[in-house]
């Protein structure tokens, strides 16, 4: 009895710019997950992972391993436990994606998360979660709004309002530029934002 061959199939997918690349966004807003929409323990996951008491005032500087002062390959492997798990969001964050999703917005996340998960990983991740999400990227493009915890981050993007959100971490940064705008939360953000819609 003669085997059947089927012919070769090649499925090709096509790219995240073919697919969004004709839809009219509103405003371009970049922003980071981890202490912008989603907030951790951090003492608490330094206790657990080193066995070590520390304060969030003890945080001082956004890279835990300057703070702790150990290997940042331990910090990576300390996030990798963390960063699958159930978010805790901060409040306002998650009703204002889905209100700037509503509205048109392009919500582009752009976050450290990328090197632990990679992009699908990430993208799955804010799927299960139900954040709202345009695209992921890595702070490559421009954009109207940038929100991140991290002042390294925000001045390393082409944003025309760069909005630090307020963390222990980001408490000594000196601001000389006069380019980061600090916010407390996310009813800050909103009204920063509410502007760009007029």
């Amino acid at each position: 009895m003669p085997v059947e061959v089927l012919p070769e199939v090649t499925l090709v997918m096509p790219k995240i710019d073919d697919l969004f690349g004709n839809v009219k966004w509103g405003k371009r807003i970049c922003l980071d997950l981890d202490g912008c929409i989603c907030e951790y323990d951090f003492p608490k996951i330094v206790k657990n992972f080193f066995g070590v008491d520390l304060s969030k005032q003890m945080i001082f500087a956004y890279d835990l391993a300057d703070v702790l002062g150990v290997a940042p390959a331990i910090i990576n492997t300390m996030f990798k436990e963390q960063v699958y798990g159930k978010p805790s969001f901060i409040k306002g964050a998650i009703d204002t994606l889905q209100e700037w999703k509503l509205k048109g917005h392009e919500i582009v996340i752009y976050s450290n998360r990328i090197k632990y998960m990679g992009y699908d990983g990430l993208a799955r991740w804010l799927v299960e979660w139900q954040i709202p999400f345009s695209r992921i990227d890595g702070g490559q493009g421009s954009y109207d709004v940038h929100i991140d915890d991290s002042p390294t981050k925000l001045m390393g993007t082409d944003s025309k309002i760069k909005l630090l959100f307020d963390q222990p971490w980001n408490q000594q940064c000196h601001n000389i530029t006069g380019k980061l705008q600090r916010v407390n939360s996310w009813q800050e953000v909103r009204n920063v934002c509410s502007l760009l819609d007029t």
